[in-house]
């Protein structure tokens, strides 16, 4: 039996996996159907952009409900009290005052941490999440000791999870779907974590992290950033994009396998409705991303793991590498990383993702509670 509000991998018995299921998918406004008197598993993946909440269905499959992580405030007209937005909600109609509260990892003060225990109230009461439930919760690589405590703070604090609560690595929880059940628990693999504000490469073996690094300069954030300025200069500044809008066209029209010019309009003050034509701002920057990773992967993360742990390096590259996060999404960055890391290495290896990576985290966050509450029975 796992511990209340434990934080960490903690071990999991293999002698059996979850039931196998589709699952439905739900972008943040969908209604959820409350749920009987028996504990339900629940996997949540808090991200510094997206939220992803995965619970099962009467139908027998899953109901996924994937937010952006964020919070707006604003003054109610009719009261002039501050009111909060969460969410999509929030980042549509507030763009350029959103708060995202998990933008530099897990929070590290006070009103960040009352803002993620707001923020999870507000899923709990939008969709109707049962408290008795048990929750896994899938976070970033925690480095410090104040992210740790406030990680704590917020699991202990969430109204869910009577039935039991838990917190795994990111890194692993994504890796889980890309195997049956929960089989990662009994492989040694490595899984490099594609996040918005980080990049977390972590080698596993059966279930417990070996070895693991992370480098807050390579993100997705930092592209998003790199297309609002590349969009600007490539329309001689007459187009000024927010940071939400740079993120949709990269999870749009990014694609290694055929990338098309990006055709949109925007109205400009004199100029009426002005048509504009993205053809390197968006790929340029995603590019320069990939050959981060594989410069980061064979320069920081290599060397050190065969430094310490040779016989793992070696198993490691027999074996699947696991990719994971939004980044992960952009078809063909599998393939164009598969070639250059069998470049660097002058050896064929196999990179993989499951089928939805931005969803992974949260769905190998479930396939754990759901395990977990068998294995009570």
């Amino acid at each position: 039996m796992v511990d209340n509000d434990s934080i960490g991998n903690d071990m999991m018995l293999d002698d059996g996996t979850p039931a196998d299921g589709g699952y439905g998918f739900s972008e943040g406004n969908s209604y959820m159907k409350k749920r009987s008197s028996d504990a339900i598993p629940i996997g949540l993946k808090i991200g510094s952009t997206r939220t992803v909440l995965v619970m099962p269905n009467y139908e027998g499959s899953l109901d996924i409900v994937r937010t952006l992580t964020c919070v707006a405030k604003y003054r109610d007209l009719f009261t002039g009290k501050l009111a909060t937005k969460f969410g999509d909600e929030a980042a549509e109609e507030y763009a350029d005052s959103v708060y995202f509260m998990f933008r530099a990892g897990l929070p590290q003060d006070d009103d960040s941490v009352k803002l993620a225990a707001q923020f999870i109230e507000y899923l709990v009461y939008k969709y109707n999440i049962p408290e008795n439930s048990y929750v896994t919760l899938a976070h970033p690589a925690v480095e410090n000791d104040r992210g740790r405590k406030n990680l704590k703070e917020i699991i202990s604090g969430m109204s869910i999870g009577r039935a039991g609560r838990q917190a795994w690595s990111e890194a692993f929880c994504g890796a889980i779907p890309a195997f049956d059940g929960l089989d990662a628990i009994k492989k040694t693999f490595m899984s490099v974590n594609m996040g918005s504000t980080t990049l977390e490469m972590s080698v596993f073996r059966n279930g417990e992290p070996v070895h693991t690094v992370t480098l807050g300069t390579i993100s997705g954030n930092i592209v998003d950033r790199k297309i609002r300025l590349g969009v600007q200069n490539e329309t001689q500044g007459i187009v000024n994009i927010d940071l939400n809008t740079a993120r949709k066209y990269k999870e749009e029209f990014a694609n290694f396998i055929d990338y098309k010019p990006v055709y949109d309009s925007v109205h400009i003050h004199d100029k009426g409705q002005y048509g504009f034509k993205i053809e390197k701002s968006i790929m340029k920057p995603v590019e320069e991303y990939v050959n981060n990773v594989v410069e980061a992967i064979m320069e920081n993360f290599f060397p050190q793991l065969a430094q310490d742990h040779y016989q793992t390096y070696k198993r490691v590259l027999t074996e699947p590498i696991i990719l994971t996060g939004g980044m992960a999404c952009i078809p063909g960055l599998k393939e164009r990383i598969q070639q250059l890391l069998s470049d660097e290495l002058e050896q064929q290896v196999t990179v993989i993702s499951s089928d939805r990576p931005d969803l992974a985290p949260a769905i190998g966050a479930y396939r754990i509670s759901e395990y977990t509450l068998q294995y009570r029975e």
